[in-house]
């Protein structure tokens, strides 16, 4: 075994194993602290990607930023990231936000025009575009969340969004974690999954509040989606 292999096998053998379960986990299995100790075995080039992957995921607010140029730093960023593997995740992500931020809009009564341009990541932006006024944006066979949180953020129901999207992406990271155990992408996954039992285990009815009125509140630069 290499050298590279052993020191990921060494870091990632280290640590607690995630829950199956989300919604089990009461605490979280490791401190941030713990975990960035760990992660200090990383060569060079894999901690700069981590910290890119995480900078895109967790950026809050850009309030700088429109959404034209908040896309256009992101995608700069996003290009940056060498694994194509890693950057089909980051991508997911972003696309989350963006059909979330077009659900917002919607819900505060922006109406699309087929000549109005809607800035965000991914290849569903077409079905936001043409399927404006459809609940889902047309994903309904694709992507059978939507619909769900459409209905949700009409009705204000704070705590079973967040629910609900915490539940996507856990589920999302544990599919595409399959094959991928003891390599550089597995601590990726791991330290997204972290964050994920983070934001669950410090949940709370006045933390829900707070995250819906930035979900329904803000564009793209609000919605940062950190489930994860």
């Amino acid at each position: 075994m290499s050298g590279w292999n052993f020191k990921y096998t060494l870091l990632l053998s280290s640590l607690p194993v995630h829950p199956v379960d989300l919604f089990e986990a009461r605490q979280l299995p490791v401190s941030r602290i713990q975990l960035d100790k760990r992660l200090a075995l990383l060569d060079a080039e894999d901690a700069q990607d981590l910290a890119r992957i995480e900078a895109l995921l967790h950026w809050s607010k850009m309030k700088e930023l429109d959404d034209e140029a908040i896309v256009k730093q992101g995608m700069a960023d996003w290009y940056s990231i060498r694994s194509p593997f890693l950057k089909d995740i980051v991508m997911w992500r972003l696309e989350l936000r963006t059909i979330l931020s077009a659900l917002r809009r919607r819900r505060d009564g922006m109406n699309l025009a087929p000549d109005m341009p809607f800035y965000g990541f991914g290849d569903r932006l077409r079905f936001i575009r043409q399927h404006w006024r459809d609940a889902a944006f047309g994903l309904d066979s694709i992507l059978p969340w939507v619909r769900q949180a459409s209905e949700l953020i009409e009705q204000d129901r704070s705590l079973e969004l967040e629910k609900l999207m915490l539940e996507v992406v856990w589920r999302h990271y544990q599919r595409v974690g399959q094959g991928h155990y003891f390599d550089f992408p597995a601590v990726v996954i791991y330290v997204l999954k972290w964050d994920v039992i983070n934001r669950w285990s410090s949940y709370d009815k006045e933390h829900a509040m707070l995250r819906f009125d930035e979900l329904i509140s803000a564009g793209l630069e609000g919605v940062s989606i950190e489930f994860g």
